[in-house]
């Protein structure tokens, strides 16, 4: 799938800003109801509905959106999209009355060709419903039951199977855009080597006869097309700067295929770079890197799970500062933005599926069949950004012990792992456990061992120096069981900013402060570790539970990016480690 782009043959439009809403509290509503929202407010776009309005924090259900837009006139002959970047839970949209689209999953777009359903040259209805109902078989998985008690993660009201707020709404920007009829459907780019040779796959909206051109650093290639759906080709390019940590080198693949006497334009960006597991290194361009970063969430002040650029760059600017140079997408695709800007500024990414939560109960066939759909959907997506160096399949889910369930969960995850590797052959794979090693078997069909482990916090609370053993004997175990390369993609503890106390005990910044550098002291110590990812970037919103106050408060940042004590500390450690 490509980012929509305003070009010399694409225009774009830009539906972000204020839409009408409407909070379907009864489910009243049938998706009949196209013609106009009746007691609705104004809602923000992108935004989570939950953070707007304060009646509508713990409104987990049906979310209904319309706003008006007049399409130009000399559309009428281009093909028109419409592009949702992210809704919440299951979503579908009506243009004029008419429905365009239909989907299930959180964290990826949605689009439909609507050309048919638009009027040219005057003003568009368009309505969209996010239904965040929280849904047991969802991905992920959640559930709230309003008159009865029923605990969730750490006894959570809502009740959901995961550690950070259920937020609702369309979370990200709503474009409508144009291209020629016959089109540049997707251009697919691997860089196998080091040594320039850039292979390209374009890919067509229809079997079409015209002319394709595709020009990189200066060469250009030209091709006939006779009833063709796609090319495949390659062009080497000289001399070529690679995409390093830091040294972000960037090329762009300019394509454009003529047909019946139109020319539909798109420009690729992709940098040059290899990436592998070997032995017990990652390999960056041939050569061993250690992850030093966080895990994240999309998260802020007012606009819950809605994307902001400002925050965005915010977020990037506190990882430089830091000495940080990776971070992972916990726990969903992030929006596209920011793999643009890791792309620019140099940091790796680890890119996750929106797989938390799973438990034995879900492994099933169709359970499987919907998580290969989103699999391919986020590899479609971000498939060509060079700061995604490695896919992550799932966070911490629960396998269980016994041979029946270990053998569906096997099963369930070769699945994954085999779809992930038909769509992207050129990236490690991994998943993140938080179980022991005799409880992760499908470790044996991955690259990457990542772990998250909370010693001194949630096992052998307060105690920091006398769980060190406990943790060094944990990752012992995990390395003699699978003998990968390791993440440690969580650690840390708890700290409410401005709480401080001598000797270090929990919830203070000193004591997260202790923690966090005498664990990454042990972590440092193992051949086998290739990186750590410190959990988490900043604090973030979470449901209501004893264990969280207000906030899930392991961030070395505050919510709203001011540093703890750990971040100066992390910041020494690792500026001296660059």
């Amino acid at each position: 799938m490509l980012y929509p782009q305003r070009n010399a043959s694409r225009e774009l439009m830009c539906l972000d800003g204020c839409w009408r809403f409407f909070a379907d509290k009864n489910n009243e509503i049938s998706t009949a109801f196209i013609n106009g929202l009746t007691e609705s407010i104004p809602m923000a776009v992108p935004g989570s509905w939950n953070e707007q309005y304060t009646e509508l924090f713990d409104f987990h259900g049906k979310g209904w959106y319309e706003t008006h837009t007049s399409i130009p006139k000399h559309w009428e002959n281009q093909r028109v999209f419409l592009r949702l970047g992210a809704v919440t839970g299951k979503a579908a949209a009506w243009i004029n009355g008419q429905p365009v689209l239909e989907h299930e999953g959180s964290a990826l777009p949605i689009e439909a060709d609507v050309s048919a359903f638009v009027k040219y040259g005057e003003e568009n209805t368009i309505v969209v419903l996010a239904d965040s109902t929280l849904d047991p078989w969802g991905l992920p998985p959640a559930q709230i039951e309003e008159k009865e008690a029923r605990d969730g993660f750490y006894k959570s009201y809502p009740a959901v199977n995961y550690d950070f707020y259920p937020y609702g709404g369309i979370q990200r920007s709503v474009y409508l855009y144009t291209t020629e009829k016959e089109y540049i459907r997707d251009i697919i780019i691997t860089t196998p080597t080091t040594d320039g040779t850039v292979h390209y796959r374009i890919e067509f909206s229809a079997a079409v006869n015209g002319t394709l051109s595709v020009e990189i650093d200066g060469q250009e290639k030209q091709y006939r097309l006779l009833g063709q759906e796609s090319v495949e080709d390659s062009i080497v390019v000289q001399n070529p700067k690679l995409w390093e940590i830091g040294q972000p080198n960037l090329y762009q693949l300019h394509a454009e295929l003529t047909c019946n006497g139109k020319t539909d334009r798109y420009q690729e960006r992709f940098g040059i770079r290899t990436v592998c597991v070997q032995g017990d290194a990652f390999l960056l361009n041939d050569k061993p890197v250690f992850f030093r970063g966080f895990g994240k969430h999309e998260d802020f002040h007012i606009i819950g799970k809605g994307f902001s650029h400002a925050v965005a760059i915010k977020d990037f600017s506190l990882l430089k500062w830091i000495g940080a140079n990776s971070f992972r997408t916990s726990h969903y695709p992030y929006d596209e933005s920011m793999l643009q800007y890791a792309d620019e500024m140099g940091i790796m990414v680890i890119a996750e599926t929106p797989f938390v939560g799973l438990c034995d109960r879900m492994y099933r066939q169709d359970i499987l069949d919907k998580a290969n759909v989103v699999i391919e959907e986020m590899i479609a997506r971000d498939k060509n950004h060079p700061s995604v160096v490695m896919w992550s399949l799932a966070n911490e889910p629960g396998i269980g012990a016994d041979e029946e369930h270990r053998v569906k969960a096997e099963y369930f995850f070769r699945e994954m792992q085999k779809t992930a590797r038909r769509m992207d052959g050129t990236r490690p794979l991994t998943y993140v456990a938080c179980e022991e090693p005799e409880n992760n078997t499908p470790f044996q069909f991955f690259d990457v061992v990542c772990i998250n482990k909370y010693y001194g916090w949630y096992i052998g609370s307060g105690r920091i120096e006398g769980t060190l053993k406990n943790l060094d004997a944990c990752l012992e175990r995990f390395r003699n069981t699978f003998g990968k390369p390791m993440i440690i993609t969580e650690f840390g503890a708890d700290a409410i900013d401005g709480i401080h106390h001598d000797p270090p005990l929990m919830y203070s910044e000193e004591f997260q402060e202790k923690m966090i550098v005498e664990q990454y002291q042990l972590f440092c110590s193992k051949p086998y570790i290739i990186g750590t990812h410190v959990w988490a970037f900043a604090d973030f919103q979470t449901t209501q539970t004893t264990a969280r106050p207000l906030l899930n408060r392991k961030g070395i940042f505050t919510r709203d990016r001011q540093p703890k004590m750990a971040a100066h500390a992390l910041r020494k450690v690792w500026n001296k480690e660059n």
